[in-house]
């Protein structure tokens, strides 16, 4: 017995910092949201995949020293255990341990994720992520899927203000030839590049300069004059997509593995205009870098023109190496994850998220318990063509209240039957919307029901 139970002390029902729950009016919302995903995903071709939220920390990389990011690692009995802190790893083991998979293989995957961060607006240490990549293809094409993919799922979510900005790493590797500075202080330049958002061209030129430690521990970049000169020239290339393909053709002319990069960019953007996707919706931005260090080309990040505090809610890129720590080849792969759980903080704040408190449409009243089980029978017989039917179950037993339920919970249709509707075989279909009853058979009230959604 616990120290609460012997003296009697209530529980505190206190939330851990960082988690949250879902109420059923965003849950519904949350669902709808998630099918809506799903079924944009399937519309491409993409498979489902399951796998453990529970992975060694061996697969994972958490066991390694240099591992940067905060997770919740374990010992379970005698095993050293990490829970997921994305999908990607995980898919690359999959891949790795079915060798008979047909390739390009194009999966999804819809989980939890866990990483112990510090919680902000929109982002919590437990989120779902919505995965989709294809591995095995290292074609331009898979890329551009990839893009497309990202529009047509924020379009079927009725999302019109956003722009997906999207890059090359290899575009940004090549800077350290560019701009002339050690090629192993090129992750640490693209994690001070990608904060440009956040800290303004200001704060970034403050990072390349310092020579103190930064909060990871690492030294400072203390990059060279001329070396910043460079890349902030770099950083402020305006124009749109199209002018900025060629500006970097002359900027980085000599400088392989950024023209190798450039020329994605360029095809990429052919490709999406072919498609007709709006230009208001896409765009080549040079300072998007992706901070994990396992992308190797085009990369890409979604923000919500309205909303652009909560950050990115779709993000990806290329991982061609990824895979290589478990079969020892170079595996091409790209793809991209929708923060569900961002997205819904951001729709949520802009008042874009459709609560829902119930997933009935309708209700069956009992003011006769004399006809119980022909309810439930009536409840049954209306499930079985495809209308969600809740019988009240609760202790008022007047039609008043149990309309007044049906009310709270935007139940859109009430069915009355007493024993005045049962002597004619008939139900009374009351409309909670247009305010207005009627007296008909169930057929009737079923075809009305189904016409109204």
């Amino acid at each position: 017995m616990s120290k609460e139970e012997k003296t009697g002390k209530k529980l505190k029902p206190e939330l851990l910092g960082g988690f949250r729950d879902y109420l059923p009016s965003v849950m519904i919302a949350r669902q709808e949201i998630v099918s809506n995903i799903r079924k944009t995903f399937e519309s491409f071709g993409f498979l489902p995949l399951e796998t453990p939220g529970l992975e060694r920390s061996s697969v994972l990389g958490t066991d390694k020293d240099e591992f940067k990011m905060q997770v919740y690692r374990f010992k379970a009995g005698d095993q050293d255990v990490t829970l997921r802190f994305d999908l990607t790893v995980p898919l690359s083991r999959v891949v790795s341990a079915n060798a008979d998979l047909i390739k390009p293989f194009k999966r999804y995957q819809f989980g939890s994720v866990w990483r112990k961060e510090s919680p902000q607006a929109g982002r919590y240490r437990e989120f779902a992520q919505f995965d989709a990549d294809i591995v095995g293809s290292d074609s331009i094409l898979s890329d551009t899927e990839i893009i497309n993919l990202m529009y047509e799922t924020l379009k079927n979510l009725e999302i019109n203000e956003f722009v997906i900005r999207f890059n090359n790493r290899k575009i940004l590797n090549g800077l350290s030839f560019f701009a002339n500075f050690d090629k192993k202080k090129t992750s640490q330049v693209l994690r001070s590049l990608d904060k440009l958002d956040k800290i303004g061209l200001e704060g970034v030129v403050k990072e390349l300069e310092s020579k103190n430690h930064n909060e990871i521990g690492e030294d400072g970049l203390a990059l060279s004059e001329e070396s910043i000169y460079k890349i902030v020239e770099f950083l402020k290339l305006k124009g749109n997509s199209q002018e900025l393909i060629q500006k970097l053709k002359i900027l980085f002319e000599g400088v392989a593995v950024a023209e190798e990069g450039i020329k994605e960019c360029e095809e990429i953007i052919k490709n999406l205009e072919y498609l007709n996707i709006p230009q208001i919706n896409w765009k080549l931005d040079l300072s998007i870098a992706r901070g994990l260090g396992y992308y190797t080309g085009p990369v890409f990040e979604t923000t919500l023109n309205n909303c652009p505090e909560i950050g990115s809610v779709f993000s990806g890129g290329r991982f061609d190496d990824l895979i290589m720590r478990f079969t020892g080849e170079k595996i091409p792969s790209v793809g991209a994850s929708v923060g569900v759980d961002r997205l819904l903080a951001a729709l949520e704040k802009i008042g874009k998220l459709e609560k829902k408190n119930s997933t009935a449409k309708a209700l069956i009243t009992i003011i006769d318990q004399s006809l119980s089980q022909k309810i439930l029978g009536i409840a049954q017989k209306f499930r079985s063509v495809g209308i969600n039917t809740e019988v009240y179950l609760g202790k008022e037993k007047g039609l008043k209240s149990q309309i007044i339920y049906a009310a709270k919970r935007e139940i859109p249709f009430v069915i009355i039957i007493g024993e005045e509707e049962n002597s004619v075989g008939k139900i009374k279909l009351k409309s909670m919307n247009e305010r207005k009853e009627e007296l008909v058979t169930e057929e009737e009230a079923i075809n009305t029901i189904k016409k109204s959604y």
